[in-house]
């Protein structure tokens, strides 16, 4: 029976795969829009057009410009400013929607709705939206509720809202390994005057040195890595395979007690392989930032620093 002591690895072949699973909500790609401890109003507006391009994605809704650089010119010959202005088309005509955004600190009044209302009119925009981060007058949400236009909350999430610093899973990751380790497992070394059969003996044959007739050292790891390539290289599994592996000049090694003659490196054993794959699973979570909150559709949305925008319920 042979017995089998394993040496480091010859081959390690290694795939890794990623793969996320567990999709809900829109997973967009978006930047972190801000690294500060608070936002601007230019980034406000950026998270806006954001917002409402992902959400409409699905029913061919896009954003067609946002930002200062973003102008329509009325039936008037006025030119306006529009934050963020998205087009929809039914196959016969475009239907687009002005979508105002105050980064302020009060409630929104009524002269939003009536300035926002103007523009429409005169640039031929059908449909309007005012966005802010700290609510609307009582008159605001009737007067706008009479026009026709849309109102929504949309801020950071503060300690008072429920799901302030929120955690959701987004998916879970996982990381299939797959590896061949092949080994060559040595059971002798034969020196000629002298036979290493023993288990700890053959192992320790990896951190001897030979020493040549000029005193120099020579690490026998060499001879082992020469015979571990040979076997590699016939490609036989499990066949015992006994190998002289050649070496010039006179070689010694040195015991406590006496100094053996190298007469030969005659190496015995065989290459085995195992399959040591494995699957590991990881829940990818974040974090609640902004909460968006459609006062008269009702909807209330959260939105995540990766561009998560998750819906919520309403109870």
């Amino acid at each position: 029976m042979l017995r089998q002591y394993s040496l480091p690895p010859l081959r390690i072949t290694s795939i890794v795969y990623l793969q996320s699973s567990k999709n809900t909500g829109y997973i967009l790609n978006l930047k972190t829009m801000s690294d500060k401890n608070e936002l601007d109003w230019e980034e406000y507006e950026a998270i806006t057009k954001y917002i409402y391009g992902a959400m409409g994605e699905k029913y061919g809704i896009k954003v067609i410009g946002y930002g200062r650089n973003c102008k329509v010119k009325g039936k008037s010959g006025a030119t306006y400013q529009i934050d963020v202005l998205t087009e929809q088309s039914d196959g016969k005509k475009k239907h687009q929607t002005a979508i105002e955004c105050k980064f302020i600190k009060k409630k929104v009044t009524n002269d939003t709705v009536i300035k926002l209302w103007g523009v429409m009119e005169d640039a031929g925009i059908e449909n309007g939206i005012i966005v802010c981060k700290t609510g609307f007058t009582k008159n605001t949400l009737l007067y706008a509720a009479h026009k026709g236009i849309k109102l929504v909350e949309l801020w950071e999430a503060q300690e008072n809202d429920r799901d302030f610093k929120r955690t959701f899973e987004v998916g879970i990751l996982d990381i299939r390994s797959n590896i061949m380790l092949e080994r060559a497992n040595i059971t002798s070394i034969d020196f000629g005057s002298q036979v290493i059969t023993g288990k700890e003996e053959v192992m320790a044959m990896c951190y001897a040195k030979l020493y040549d007739s000029y005193g120099r050292e020579i690490p026998f790891s060499k001879y082992i890595l020469i015979y571990s390539n040979e076997l590699k290289d016939r490609g036989e599994l499990l066949k015992a395979a006994t190998i002289n592996v050649p070496f010039t000049g006179k070689l010694f090694w040195r015991l406590r007690d006496k100094e053996i003659a190298i007469e030969k490196i005659a190496i015995t054993g065989f290459v085995s392989r195992t399959d040591q794959s494995q699957t590991r699973s990881f829940v990818l979570t974040d974090q609640v930032w902004m909460i968006m909150k459609e006062l008269f559709d009702k909807r209330n949305l959260t939105m995540s620093k990766s561009g998560l925008i998750w819906n919520l319920s309403q109870n």
